[in-house]
């Protein structure tokens, strides 16, 4: 099978050769491995990790993965402001911490279909979607870029006053995000790739309920507008965190993928999530990234592979991943034991 039609294949739940693979390395540990093995990120991807899936940013998130010098600012399209910290790039400014409702209804938002925009994932498309599978990230959709655009205090406030403010945004950003997939899409996108980070390590940001009432129906705008004009294409859906309680929600509005399924966070266990949604969703998850994969032996990766494969990839179903990107500090021979793994 190639790449890609090993990934539709596990999107249908159908039998694989092998498990397709979504691995992510961080940005230091990727210029760390460019260095020692002397490949450019993309043959990272494809040649040591054997990636089955490429992906572009064509949203707001591409600006919190921009890999700039530590310590420097830049300001995106968006008139966010960021800055290099620690390794992540962190909002320093949000343009509408201030903004009434009519200023955000006014306030000039980037244009959703400029070319511009569309360079990377044409370029994968072009060069490699024969063979590997190319994904479309359009995250963060609703929530993140109000986060980033308003400030996170001021966002979770607007929701809980159900404010004006929190209503304008919203509905802006769905549209926004609704034609970038499907622009996406329209230029051969195998799958869109939706998501807000909707949970902490225990618990949610907000409310079942309240996410139920403010975000839900944006969502549903988003993937409906998908399915009318693309009735096919798979929808991914990334949140970090805690979140059991709306995957339920995610699967009536037609998700096709979850991930990560941050197993370190309250109530995200791979067994009973699969026990539950497996037969309504593809899961794409795997080793944590925070604790286990820096601190295991090799032979426990190994193992903790093999079983995920085992109890996850039964009946199709599941891409392997780990729970977020792979950070310097993690043993060279553990991630070559969860590779090792993935070969058998």
């Amino acid at each position: 099978m190639t790449s890609k039609e090993r990934v539709f294949a596990a999107l249908r739940h159908q039998e694989v050769d092998r498990v397709p693979r979504f691995i992510w390395l961080g940005n230091a540990l990727s210029h760390q491995l460019s260095r020692e093995k002397g490949m450019a990120p993309g043959e990272l991807s494809r040649e040591f990790l054997r990636n089955d899936v490429m992906q572009d940013w064509l949203s707001i998130n591409g600006g919190m993965e921009r890999d700039v010098p530590e310590g420097t600012q830049f300001t995106d399209e968006w008139g966010i402001t960021w800055r290099r910290a620690g390794g992540y790039n962190t909002p320093v400014h949000h343009p509408l911490a201030d903004a009434d409702e009519e200023q955000i209804r006014a306030y000039p938002f980037p244009d959703p279909l400029d070319p511009a925009r569309y360079a990377g994932l044409d370029a994968l498309l072009r060069d490699y979607g024969d063979e590997y599978f190319i994904g479309a990230d359009v995250s963060g959709s609703i929530l993140e870029p109000a986060n980033h655009l308003r400030g996170m205090e001021n966002v979770l406030m607007d929701i809980a006053a159900e404010s004006e403010e929190a209503e304008a945004l919203f509905d802006l950003l769905a549209d926004f995000t609704l034609r970038v997939s499907l622009e996406a899409l329209r230029r051969g996108a195998h799958w869109i790739w939706l998501g807000d980070d909707l949970g902490t390590q225990q618990n949610m940001l907000l409310s079942p309920e309240s996410w139920r009432r403010m975000l839900k129906p944006r969502m549903e705008h988003i993937i409906g507008g998908i399915r009318r004009e693309y009735p096919d294409a798979p929808v991914a859906y990334h949140s970090c965190g805690s979140m059991s309680q709306v995957i339920g929600d995610l699967c009536d509005l037609g998700i096709d993928l979850l991930n990560p399924i941050q197993e370190s966070a309250h109530n995200m266990d791979h067994l009973e999530i699969k026990a539950q949604y497996g037969s309504r969703l593809c899961m794409m998850c795997g080793p944590d990234t925070q604790g286990f994969l820096i601190h295991a032996k090799p032979a426990e990766v190994f193992d903790k592979t093999r079983q995920l494969i085992q109890d996850l990839g039964r009946g199709g179903g599941y891409l392997f991943a780990v729970s977020h990107t792979i950070q310097c500090g993690t043993p060279m021979e553990n991630i070559e034991a969860m590779l090792q793994a993935l070969e058998l």
